[in-house]
């Protein structure tokens, strides 16, 4: 198919002909001569080739531009791309009319685009610049002019963000080293005195750089400030103990002990300071009497550490030259004695519940064997035996955990533990040694008093002089009373033989009659005891005077089995 530049052309030439034989027809018309014809043709034909020629060489130039035109801007096209680091561009148009406004409107974005990243990269650099100045770090290089390229522009705003990031951390953590430094010399008294201190505490934020070196030299100063306040606190509670001894030691009443002063750390400490020497001075004139003090602290000590008398050999004690040095070396030695007290206070509380239930142990026992126990209203003794045989129980137990806990301490410490300068087991031995002799003496000396004739004497409740016994319960013993008395000339009485079942049954009939004695018979009843003794050397008779002489015989043999029973048990717990 003919393009239509090409109809539009063979219709120029189709034109010219016609317009041509018009021209014929006119001249015939006019009778123009052949000549003139050729002449006038002639010039037709010039206006035409010049016409033409005119605009073949318009378009001839046109074309030349064009052409030029596109190796122009395929130069900056490639120059572009080299600046942007993009790939070669590839035309896709085929005439050089095409190609030329393709490549001008890449030529043209192109440009745009670097003058796009030429803007970002400055606003950047200049952010970067500013955060790197007050981080004193190096800021992201970009040599000047240079185009940056995708990849340089995304590793700058990562940078930036980083420096950011990193410029508030360290922000942070400035102003907490700000804080805590501030804090820190308020407490301790310090003003700053070198241009660094001042500069991190008196000046503004925003005008301190945030340098890694400054950062850790905050940290440098702070815990220098840590230290100087820990040493003033040591100091602090050092005096505070010291004033707390004095105090102690010269028995300073409560409402004068105060040691509530106000301040700053350092100020504290003045007055603590001022109040210490205070007391030192009143310490150097009351030195005997501490030192007494001390003396007797330390006796309570050793009590409570079960010490021996060798144990308590302290060569100052006898010391009556009161100084400085004696106070130093007794308070030395009590400080020795309550550490080990306290470190081992456990062990030492358990050999004194031992101590204490031992005690209570023998106290018991020694009230069981006392006659005058009976005379005791409201359950005491049901309670005492009760706390007897409990206590018969826990010691044994307690001594065997206590050997256990003593030879894990024994190995612990590399040394024996003493309780009076012996062994707790051998202490323990020798205690339950002496218990047993004890009974076994007492129980020989009931026996020589008996085969001397001297029995226990039971009190009575009431004296014989203000009985209130019924007459009704009063009764005559006769002969056949199977207890006997000892006489005033000290023979001995025959043993107290415990009656028949029979004697026993005749015994209890016989009260119905007597009961109902007359008054008179009463009345003798009433009449005082008294021992009639017969002509016949070596024996006596025996009046019981009233209920009450039979019911305190009866009583003392009661007690005499019970003795024999109780030594039995405790002689083998």
């Amino acid at each position: 198919m003919a393009r239509k530049s090409e109809v539009l052309a063979s219709s120029i030439g189709h034109l010219l002909a016609m317009k041509m034989a018009k021209l014929q027809n006119i001249w015939d018309d006019v009778g123009i001569q052949e000549d003139k014809r050729l002449q006038r043709m002639a010039s037709a034909k010039k206006c035409i080739e010049e016409l033409l020629d005119q605009m073949i060489h318009e378009e001839e130039l046109m074309k030349k531009q064009l052409e030029e035109a596109i190796k122009n801007w395929k130069g900056k096209l490639q120059t572009l791309c080299c600046e942007l680091l993009l790939d070669p561009y590839k035309a896709d148009s085929s005439t050089p009319l095409q190609l030329e406004k393709e490549l001008r409107n890449k030529v043209e974005a192109l440009l745009e685009e670097k003058n796009d990243r030429m803007a970002e990269c400055e606003i950047l650099l200049k952010e970067d610049q500013a955060l790197c100045t007050d981080l004193c770090k190096t800021p992201y290089y970009i040599p000047t002019g240079k185009v940056p390229s995708l990849q340089e522009l995304e590793e700058l705003k990562s940078h930036l963000l980083s420096a950011a990031e990193e410029k508030e951390r360290r922000l942070a953590t400035f102003l907490g080293l700000r804080k805590d430094i501030t804090k820190l010399m308020a407490d301790i008294d310090h003003v700053p005195d070198t241009t660094f201190e001042k500069d991190a505490v008196l000046e503004e934020e925003n005008l301190f750089f945030l340098s890694d070196e400054n950062i850790k030299s905050l940290e440098v100063l702070r815990h220098q400030l840590e230290v100087k306040k820990q040493e003033l606190m040591a100091t602090q509670e050092s005096l505070r103990k010291q004033i707390s001894y004095l105090w102690n030691t010269l028995q300073i009443p409560l409402q004068q002990q105060n040691m509530c002063a106000t301040g700053s750390i350092y100020q504290v400490n003045t007055v603590l300071q001022q109040e210490l020497e205070q007391l030192q001075q009143m310490q150097t004139k009351n030195i005997k009497q501490i030192i007494t003090r001390i003396r007797q602290e330390l006796n309570t000590c050793w009590d409570k550490c079960f010490y021996s008398q060798k144990q308590r050999e302290f060569a100052f004690l006898l010391d009556e030259n009161f100084t400085e040095e004696l106070l130093k070396v007794h308070d030395e030695e009590l400080v020795k004695i309550t550490l080990y007290y306290q470190k081992h206070q456990e062990l030492f509380a358990n050999v004194e519940k031992w101590e204490c239930w031992w005690k209570v142990l023998l106290e018991l026992e020694k009230k069981a064997s006392d006659p005058n126990r009976y005379a005791n209203r409201g359950g005491t003794l049901l309670k005492e035996e009760k706390e007897r045989c409990q206590l018969q129980k826990k010691i044994p137990k307690l001594e065997e955990e206590l050997k256990l806990y003593i030879e894990r301490w024994e190995t612990e410490q590399g040394c024996p533990f003493l309780v009076y300068g012996q062994k707790f087991a051998t202490c323990i031995a020798n205690q339950w040694e002496q218990r047993r002799l004890k009974k076994v003496q007492e129980k020989q000396e009931r026996c020589v008093k008996k085969e001397d004739g001297i029995g226990y004497k039971t009190p009575l409740k009431r004296a014989l002089g203000a009985s209130s016994t019924p007459q009704s319960k009063i009764r005559r013993l006769n002969g056949s009373s199977n207890f006997s008395l000892v006489n005033s000339g000290g023979s001995t009485c025959k043993r107290a033989r415990k009656p028949s079942l029979a004697a026993q049954k005749t015994t209890n009939v016989s009260k119905l009659p007597e009961l109902q004695k007359t008054p008179l018979q009463n009345k003798e009843m009433n009449a005082p005891s008294v021992s009639i003794v017969n002509q016949q050397p070596n024996t006596f008779k025996c009046l019981a005077a009233s209920y009450s002489e039979f019911s305190r015989d009866f009583t003392r043999k009661s007690n005499h089995v019970s003795e024999q029973l109780n030594s039995t048990t405790l002689e083998n717990p």
